[in-house]
């Protein structure tokens, strides 16, 4: 997510301007269900301009926030010292110790990188036994580069593959800097393989049903294995 450094302020008045909202609920909710998250270590990849990380230090947590943009993780160190902002690449977490985190996060970013595989063996090496990962993306079956809204709250599909793609925008961040599309079944058991076990899945309705009546993104939260099981 290096080359978001040109979109910084695109982006970051996009999460201001609720966004990604969904997403961070979703989140907070199933860490609230899962356990009490005073002085738990969670990790939040792909941190970007530091919203959800900084909501999750609220709750006592103690955080670190990892992105790739310089510029986002600015507008992020303005939010918040209280989180530990580092400059890190999502697929290999390189300066992150191995079984330190009780939870990774991640929110709306594995359609940003080129291999989510590496997202998820990395995301694995740094959690502690037993630790979980919830993660979101925008739902690949509905929210596609071959998928139109009709007007009546459906939408028609042409094409389903995994491919690189940008939007026909001009300007926008899609349209230049793209994005990587991939069938839920390669998502699913690309985690599966990394380790993880689910616990469960969810498909998170749009905010606003203006647009179609389909879901908006997709949300896995999976457990780390032991080894041998």
């Amino acid at each position: 997510m290096g080359s978001y450094d040109s979109y910084a302020k695109q982006y970051n008045d996009m999460v201001n301007s609720g966004g990604p909202e969904g997403s961070y609920r979703y989140i907070l909710q199933q860490l609230h269900s899962l356990s009490d998250l005073a002085d738990l270590k969670i990790c939040d990849i792909g941190c970007g301009q530091g919203e959800l990380a900084y909501r999750l230090s609220l709750l006592g947590a103690k955080v670190t926030g990892v992105d790739l943009s310089d510029k986002l993780l600015e507008y992020a160190r303005n939010r918040t010292n209280q989180v530990s902002w580092v400059h890190d690449d999502a697929m290999s977490l390189k300066k992150l110790d191995d079984e330190a985190f009780d939870y990774v996060v991640s929110s709306v970013m594995l359609m940003d990188v080129p291999d989510h595989k590496r997202v998820y063996e990395a995301a694995y090496r740094i959690l502690k036994p037993n630790g979980v990962m919830i993660w979101v993306i925008m739902h690949p079956c509905f929210q596609s580069p071959f998928s139109q809204p009709l007007g009546d709250g459906s939408r028609k599909i042409i094409q389903y593959d995994s491919q690189f793609w940008k939007s026909e925008g001009v300007g926008t961040i899609r349209s230049t800097l793209g994005a990587y599309h991939r069938p839920l079944s390669q998502y699913l058991n690309d985690f599966l393989t990394a380790g993880f076990s689910l616990i469960r899945v969810d498909e998170l309705e749009r905010d606003d049903n203006s647009v179609d009546k389909l879901p908006l993104m997709f949300a896995v939260i999976g457990k780390k294995k032991h080894l041998g099981q």
